[in-house]
């Protein structure tokens, strides 16, 4: 069943994106809640899978461990119904 306070996404992209825009920017009152409910789904997975979630970095061992990490956290956003897609 889905967070009642993090809304349902079509993607893993359009979850990815929403979080980095929230990150990045000054947050109201109720986006930072969204925020935090985000970023405890986020803090589930490794340090090394989350810091591979904010890298920039796109050769090709850590293009792999970014899609690794997206995957397993595409998997804890399925499980809880945030992904739909």
């Amino acid at each position: 069943m889905a967070d009642p306070k993090i809304p349902t996404y079509s993607s893993l992209a359009a979850f990815l994106a929403h979080y980095h825009a929230l990150k990045c920017s000054t947050r109201k009152p109720d986006d930072e809640q969204l925020f935090t409910s985000i970023s405890a789904i986020i803090d589930a997975l490794d340090p090394v899978d989350r810091e591979a979630l904010d890298s920039d970095v796109d050769d090709g061992a850590a293009r792999r461990h970014r899609d690794r990490a997206e995957l397993k956290l595409l998997r804890l956003l399925a499980a809880r119904g945030i992904v739909t897609g």
